[in-house]
């Protein structure tokens, strides 16, 4: 089947039969899928790719004061393209009698909010929805479902190494 164009300015026929019509639709659905694919890659690949994290130091751990947490803070330089920016923040940490030391996220796990620990009531709030959770961490009131994170943590030559992703 052929398909006639005809331009009325000139009186010209052009014809264009099948198989033209399909080469170049097929040329020009591969050029488009080839030049997508860059741009495909580029947009979904940092949402693929790991975090990377770092052991940061927080001191020596007889400073931790016993059966409260305590707000440790941090700040180091991220590379991140060609900048390098701080990256910001503070975990809680809590060390029983026996030695034994607990470090959570201080964001809260609904909407990403600092979590702060009430002493007088034993909890961590959330002060963005009302969030709370117990001394251990799991959620007992508000709109957050999951615990608050139990970051990885170490010690080495009585100093507390926590490992922060970013």
């Amino acid at each position: 089947m052929d398909i006639i164009h005809m331009n009325t300015d000139k009186r010209e026929i052009t014809k264009v039969s099948r198989r033209g019509f399909l080469q170049t639709s097929a040329l020009t659905s591969g050029m488009a899928i080839l030049a997508g694919i860059p741009m495909i890659s580029y947009m979904i690949a940092p949402a693929m790719k790991k975090a990377t994290g770092k052991w940061v130091g927080f001191g020596p751990m007889e400073e931790l004061k016993e059966n409260t947490y305590s707000m440790l803070s941090y700040e180091f330089m991220v590379k991140d393209g060609w900048q390098v920016l701080p990256q910001r923040g503070f975990v809680w940490a809590h060390k029983n009698p026996r030695g034994k030391v607990n470090v959570f996220s201080s964001t809260c796990t609904h909407l990403a909010c600092n979590v702060i620990w009430r002493e007088d009531a034993q909890i961590f709030e959330c002060p963005c929805h009302s969030g709370r959770f117990d001394s251990s961490g799991r959620p007992i009131a508000g709109p957050p479902t999951k615990p608050l994170l139990s970051l990885e943590h170490k010690i080495e030559d009585g100093n507390l190494l926590v490992y922060l992703s970013f």
